[in-house]
Formats: C-alpha cells, sequence, structure tokens
C-alpha cells in the first residue's frame, strides 16, 4: 500500500483528495496543519507528500525547507498560488512537482505516479551494524524492525551516519538540528542522543555506535 500525507487546509478538497486517492488505492493521511504534518513522518513511513502552501500554521514554503532538512520524501505542492516566483522559489526550497488549482483528477494522479516511479529507484541507504538509515524513505531500521524517531533524534542520526567515523563538534550538530541561536548549548544534545542510544544501542550505558567525544561531540562508528 502506497502511503500519502495530504497537507491541505481547505475541507472540501480534503474531501475530495481523501475520495479520489482513497478510490485510487492509496492510504491517506490528512491535515491543515504543517506541525501536525511533521509529527505523522516521525510517526509512520510515507511515500508521498501533497502540500498545500497555505497551511493553518505556517506557510509551505517553510515547511518545504524544514522537511528538506532531513527527509527526501517526494513532494507535490498543491497551490492557487500560480506566479512564476512563486513556483520557482517552492521548487528551489525543495518541491519535486508544482501543480496550480484548479486540477484535475486525471493530472494529479499522473504526476502522483511520475514521482513515485522516481521514489521507487533503489536507495541510498546507509548501515552501520545492524542500524539501517534510508534518507530517502525517511525510516530506520534495526535487525529489520522499523524503529520510531522524533524528529530531531532523527536528523542527529542523520548526521551521524553522513559522517560516520568523524566527529561531529556540538555546535555542528546545533546549527543543523536547532539553529545558530543554540549554538554553545551541547546539554540540548544529550538528552536526544541518550534517546536515540535506548533504541539503538544493545546496551545503551555501554554503546559501540554512538561514541561521544569528551567535551567536543560524538562520532558514530561500526
Amino acid at each position: 500500500m502506497i502511503n500519502v500525507l495530504v497537507l491541505e487546509d481547505s475541507p472540501a478538497l480534503q474531501s475530495f483528495l481523501k475520495t479520489l486517492l482513497g478510490a485510487s488505492g492509496y492510504n491517506v493521511s490528512i491535515s491543515a496543519k504543517g506541525l501536525d504534518g511533521f509529527s505523522l513522518m516521525s510517526e509512520q513511513s510515507f511515500d508521498l507528500v501533497l502540500l498545500d502552501l497555505g497551511l493553518l500554521d505556517m506557510d509551505g514554503q517553510a515547511w518545504l525547507l524544514e522537511v528538506r532538512q532531513w527527509s527526501q520524501i517526494p513532494i507535490l505542492v498543491l497551490s492557487a498560488r500560480d506566479g512564476e516566483v512563486e513556483k520557482v522559489t517552492a521548487l528551489d526550497n525543495g518541491a519535486n512537482d508544482y501543480i496550480t488549482k484548479p486540477f484535475s483528477a486525471n493530472e494529479l494522479l499522473a504526476r502522483m505516479r511520475v514521482l513515485l516511479r522516481v521514489n521507487t529507484q533503489p536507495s541510498l541507504a546507509l548501515q552501520c551494524g545492524s542500524i539501517i538509515i534510508d534518507p530517502h524513505k525517511h525510516t530506520v531500521t534495526l535487525n529489520s524492525s522499523d524503529v520510531k524517531l522524533t524528529n530531531k533524534e532523527y536528523k542527529i542520526l542523520l548526521m551521524l551516519f553522513q559522517n560516520k567515523d568523524k566527529v561531529l563538534t556540538h555546535n555542528a550538530i546545533l546549527s543543523q538540528v536547532w539553529g545558530d541561536q543554540y549554538i554553545n548549548r551541547p546539554e540540548y544534545i544529550r538528552v536526544h542522543v541518550a534517546q536515540l542510544r535506548q533504541k539503538l544501542e544493545v546496551n545503551p550505558a555501554s554503546p559501540i555506535h554512538i561514541l561521544t567525544e569528551p567535551a567536543v561531540g560524538y562520532r558514530l562508528v561500526g
């Protein structure tokens, strides 16, 4: 079953998309809020996102920038904003495609199929021991079982995987995951690293993969 996340604030369009996509064989989750979208993505794996730029709690452009820090899931923008600048900005911010409202059901389904075909190409999953992270699908597995991580846990783990065997300083992690305003606040990281060890290490008190470099940062080995 293909899982699709729909972020759309119009109740009428929510209903239309749920009916259309359900009838087309997709499993659909819907929210009108971007923050809810982040929460849903941390709880389950999706294959595609349909994103309205006018969400209830944040602008869709900001949502794109945020999600592209930790996921490469295909994103199709559905928006009434038809200006060239808006379209180019969305694509520059990480959208894979852009369709202007109103649109036909056939065009939407066709564009979704194109993005899903691209997404079925072999993934560039990263592995450390029995831990596997797939940046393309935004999934983490341990001994072939799914591991549920929060957004910040996932971001930290992805940084560690992308810099395997290298030391990541506290400030490098803080800048990427929390923002530059949190520089020199390593206590923000410690709790999340402890949670990662609880979920991924055989003995969290004596980790063999996520190692601490005292007073400096962390390093992934294995």
